[in-house]
């Protein structure tokens, strides 16, 4: 008979054997744990500046009242120019006389002269008016003496210096009428140097104003 003792001690031999293999086996069909990446580490964020609340909004003063609009006054109109009792019936004319009255404007800077001869003698030679060799020569038979193309030129504008005082100069038209083609125009101008008022006819002549006569002169107030 085998002794009980040692079949005892060959099972226990046989399950610790079985135990260890057990635990070699389990040990090595667990997979080994995934390793974990490591966590970023923490940047530390910039401490930001506290923003300051905005300034204080200004209250708008109050919208000023519109400005009234002033309308432009329309200068008064000179009151119409009294006219002689013989042109009253007329129909009246505008205050610068219309067509009549610039014919007659045109007829007073006829008269007007330079104020001196060098200036008279530049004009009529611009205006190629200058008096030929036979006017220069005829009149210097006239005077008995010889004289020259600007002697000549000189004596006339002494001559019609002389006579524009007594020609209506620097002339004005201040109103007039028309009756039966004839215009009659009240006008000022300046006479012997001095300023006095006056009529002044105009006629039309083959479908054109000219000038009939003038005259009735008196201070201008």
């Amino acid at each position: 008979m085998l002794d009980t003792k040692a079949i005892l001690t060959r099972k226990m031999r046989v399950a610790l054997v079985s135990a260890i293999c057990g635990s070699l086996v389990v040990g090595c069909a667990t997979a080994p744990e995934e390793s974990k990446p490591p966590e970023p580490a923490a940047v530390a964020q910039p401490a930001q500046a506290p923003v300051p609340p905005p300034p204080p909004v200004a209250p708008l003063p109050p919208a000023l009242p519109p400005l009234p609009i002033e309308m432009p006054i329309p200068p008064k109109e000179a009151a119409p120019v009294e006219l002689p009792s013989y042109a009253r019936k007329g129909r009246r004319l505008s205050s610068d006389g219309g067509e009549p009255g610039r014919l007659f404007l045109s007829y007073c800077r006829g008269f007007e002269i330079e104020r001196d001869a060098a200036s008279y003698f530049r004009r009529l030679e611009r205006n190629k008016q200058l008096p030929d060799a036979a006017t220069v020569e005829a009149r210097a038979r006239e005077a008995g003496r010889s004289l020259t193309l600007r002697d000549v030129v000189e004596r006339d504008w002494a001559i019609q210096k002389e006579n524009a005082k007594s020609s209506p100069q620097r002339c004005k038209v201040l109103g007039g009428s028309v009756s039966d083609g004839v215009a009659v125009l009240v006008v000022e101008a300046d006479i012997y140097g001095k300023r006095q008022r006056g009529t002044a006819t105009v006629v039309p002549v083959n479908g054109k104003w000219r000038v009939r006569d003038h005259g009735s002169w008196e201070p201008a107030k």
